[in-house]
C-alpha cells in the first residue's frame, strides 16, 4: 500500500520539509518494487535528517523562552508589566515541558517497538531532555525492515478496530493541541475583557479536508482576533485526518502511515510527529514573545553577588553591604564612558571602553569612579549613570577557599591561593592544624580527615629584615563530601515508576545532584529485591552491574510488578564504602 509521510502535511512547510516529505514518497516507492536494503538504510538518512530539524526547533523554542526571561530582567519593566512578563514566562515554561512529555510520548512509542525486534536502548537525549532515536545503521539494528511488528503495535490485525496504541498517538496528540490552544488563547484585553478558548469536538475527515477548520470558527469566537489564525494552524498541525486514500480505497490514518511499514519507516513516522509538537510549540512561544516590546535584557548567568559603597576598612569602621542576586550576559560588551577622580567629567579625562570589566589603579588611598553606560531602551540607547569607590591599601595577605570556607575530607585536596603582596614568594609559609598542607605548583593543597572540626590556617612572611610576621589566619569547617544519588536508567529519587522498555539498562550509576566537585564515586555493590506474583527474592551484586541471575529476573518483571534497588554501598574518592538510599521503581 502506497503511503505518504502525513506528519509533514499542514502550515507553512520549509523548502527543507517538502524535500524531506518527497524523499519519503520516494523510498516507499522503492520499497514496493523490493528494491535492495540501500533503501532501507535511506529511511534511516531521512529519520536522521527529521531529527536535525528537530533539534533546530529545540533551540530555537530555548532561545524563545530565553529571550522572555531576558525581556523580564529588563531595567526598562517595572511594576505591572514586570507581572505580566513574568506570568508569560511561567507560561512559556509549562509550554516547554508539555512539548518535552509529548515529543517523549513518541519517542517512547519508538523504542518499545524497536526493542521488540532487538532489546536495546534505541534512545539517546538529543539535548534539553528531548529524546531522540538513534542512528539504526550505526547501532546495527537488525530488524530494520521488519514490518509485522509496527503493523501490530499501531494498527492491530484488523483496519476497521485500530489498536489501543495506534488510538493513543491521536488521542494524545488532539489534547495537547487543546492544551496549547487553551494557554494561547487565555489574554486580559482593554476594558477587562477576558479572552478564552473553548474545545469542541471536530473532525478531518480526510488529508485535504478543511472544512474542520470551519467548524473550529464557533469556538473561536471568544477568542482575541490576532490569535484565531494561529490556533487554526495549530489545529492543521496537530489534528490527524481520519481517513487516508489509496487508490480508491479508504483507511484509518494509522493504518495509512503503518500498515506493512518497515520499522525505520515507522521510527520516521514517529520522528516527523514529534517535529509537529516542536511546530505547535514554537507558534505559541512566537506569539508570547510578540505581546510586548520590551527590550531583551540578554542573560546566559545567574549568580549570588555582593558589593559595598567602598571595599577598604580601618579597624573599628563598618560598612553597609548589598546582597543580591544578579542576572547577566557574559558575552556583552556594554559601551561604557568614566572618569577616574574626576567629578567634574573634564572631557580630557574621559575614558571609554566596550567591554565586561575595566582595570583600575592608582596610589595608595580613596578613589573615585564616575560614569555612565548605554542602555538598550523602547525609546532607543540611553545613558544611565554609575559611580564607585575604591581604595588602594599597603600590602596585606588573603588565603580563599572557593567552598565557602569549607574544607572536604574523604581524601578530597581542597584548592587554597594564598597572596602576601609586597613579601618575598619565597619567605611565605602556610601552616595549619586539624589538616595537612603541601604546595602544588602555584595553589597549596589541603587534606583533612577530621570530620566535625574546625581546621585553622596561619600564613607567615618574612620582612626584609628577617623578621617573621603573621600575615593572617583563617578558620575553616570541616566536612565529608557529599553522598551521591543512585540512578537506574536515568530513574532517581523521587521518580517512582519506570516504562518496561527501560529495563533492558544493567548497570546502576551514582552522582552528585549538585554536581559542584568533580568527585570520583565507586559503586561496590547492592541488592535486587525481586518482586513477582507477591513473592520477593533478594539477589546481590559486588559491583554497579547487574548479576547474570538479576538480568533474569528483571526479563521476567511485568507491568504493575516492583523493581527494587536497596543497600547500594559506595567508595567516595577512594575512601571506605558507605551506604547511600536505594530505589523503589513500579514497572509500566
Amino acid at each position: 500500500m502506497a503511503k505518504k509521510l502525513n506528519v509533514m502535511a499542514g502550515g507553512k512547510e520549509t523548502p527543507r520539509q517538502k524535500l524531506i516529505g518527497l524523499m519519503y514518497l520516494v523510498l516507499m516507492a522503492l520499497l514496493a518494487m523490493n528494491v535492495s536494503k540501500e533503501v532501507i538504510n535511506s529511511f534511516v538518512t531521512l529519520s536522521n535528517n527529521i531529527e536535525d530539524q528537530n533539534v533546530d526547533l529545540v533551540n530555537s523554542n530555548g532561545e524563545m523562552i530565553n529571550m522572555l526571561f531576558g525581556k523580564l530582567n529588563s531595567p526598562e519593566v517595572s511594576g505591572k508589566e514586570k507581572e505580566d512578563i513574568k506570568s508569560l514566562y511561567n507560561k512559556a515554561l509549562l509550554v516547554h515541558n508539555m512539548a518535552r512529555t509529548m515529543a517523549n510520548f513518541y519517542m517512547e512509542n519508538a523504542q518499545e517497538m524497536l526493542n521488540v525486534g532487538q532489546e536495546g536502548d534505541w534512545l539517546y537525549d538529543a539535548g534539553d531532555g528531548f529524546m531522540a532515536v538513534k542512528d539504526l545503521v550505526v547501532s546495527e539494528y537488525d530488524k530494520k525492515d521488519d514490518y509485522d511488528i509496527p503493523t501490530n503495535m499501531f494498527v492491530g490485525n484488523d483496519h476497521k478496530n485500530i489498536s489501543d496504541k495506534g488510538k493513543q498517538l491521536v488521542s494524545k496528540m488532539e489534547n495537547y493541541r487543546d492544551s496549547l490552544c487553551i494557554l494561547l488563547a487565555g489574554k486580559e484585553g482593554e476594558k477587562g475583557v477576558k479572552y478564552y478558548f473553548e474545545p469542541i469536538e471536530i473532525t478531518r475527515k480526510t488529508e485535504d479536508d478543511t472544512t474542520f477548520l470551519i467548524e473550529l470558527d464557533a469556538a473561536l469566537e471568544t477568542v482575541k482576533e490576532s490569535d484565531r489564525a494561529l490556533i487554526k494552524e495549530i489545529y492543521r498541525l496537530l489534528t490527524m485526518p481520519e481517513i487516508v486514500d489509496n487508490h480508491g480505497e479508504e483507511y484509518p490514518w494509522q493504518a495509512g502511515q503503518f500498515d506493512h511499514a518497515p520499522m525505520v519507516a515507522a521510527s520516521a513516522i514517529l520522528t516527523s510527529l514529534k517535529g509537529r509538537v516542536l511546530q505547535a510549540e514554537k507558534i505559541v512561544l512566537n506569539n508570547f514573545n510578540e505581546m510586548n516590546d520590551v527590550p531583551v535584557f540578554p542573560v546566559n548567568k545567574v549568580e549570588p553577588m555582593a558589593y559595598a559603597s567602598t571595599s577598604y576598612l580601618n579597624i573599628g569602621d563598618s560598612l553597609d553591604m548589598t546582597v543580591m542576586v544578579a542576572a547577566f550576559d557574559t558575552t556583552a560588551a556594554p559601551e561604557i564612558r568614566y572618569w577616574i577622580d574626576d567629578t567634574l567629567r573634564t572631557e580630557g579625562n574621559m575614558k571609554t571602553a566596550k567591554l565586561n570589566s575595566v582595570r583600575l589603579g592608582g596610589s595608595v588611598g580613596e578613589h573615585l569612579v564616575v560614569g555612565d553606560i548605554a542602555v538598550q531602551t523602547k525609546n532607543g540607547v540611553e545613558w544611565r549613570p554609575f559611580q564607585y569607590k575604591y581604595s588602594v591599601g599597603s600590602p596585606t595577605a588573603t588565603v580563599s577557599a572557593a567552598d565557602l570556607n569549607v574544607l572536604y575530607a574523604n581524601n578530597w585536596k581542597n584548592s587554597i591561593e594564598v597572596s602576601a603582596g609586597g613579601y618575598d614568594p619565597s619567605t611565605i609559609s602556610v601552616t595549619g592544624t586539624n589538616c595537612k598542607i603541601s604546595k602544588e605548583s602555584n595553589k597549596f593543597v589541603v587534606t583533612t580527615s577530621a570530620v566535625g572540626q574546625t581546621a585553622s590556617i596561619k600564613v607567615t612572611a618574612k620582612d626584609k629584615d628577617g623578621n617573621t610576621k603573621v600575615l593572617t589566619t583563617k578558620e575553616f569547617r570541616i566536612k565529608s563530601l557529599p553522598k551521591p544519588q543512585l540512578y537506574y536508567a536515568g530513574k532517581t529519587y523521587g521518580d517512582q515508576s519506570i516504562p518496561q522498555s527501560y529495563l533492558g539498562s544493567n548497570a546502576v550509576m551514582v552522582q552528585d545532584p549538585g554536581g559542584i566537585l568533580n568527585v570520583k564515586y565507586t559503586v561496590t555493590g547492592f541488592d535486587m529485591i525481586y518482586v513477582k506474583n507477591g513473592k520477593s527474592t533478594t539477589l546481590h551484586s559486588n559491583s554497579n552491574q547487574f548479576t547474570k541471575d538479576m538480568i533474569d529476573a528483571k526479563s521476567k518483571l511485568g507491568k504493575g510488578d516492583n523493581l527494587i534497588l536497596t543497600n547500594p554501598m559506595v567508595s567516595i574518592n577512594g575512601s571506605p564504602k558507605v551506604p547511600i538510599g536505594g530505589l523503589t521503581l513500579g514497572v509500566n
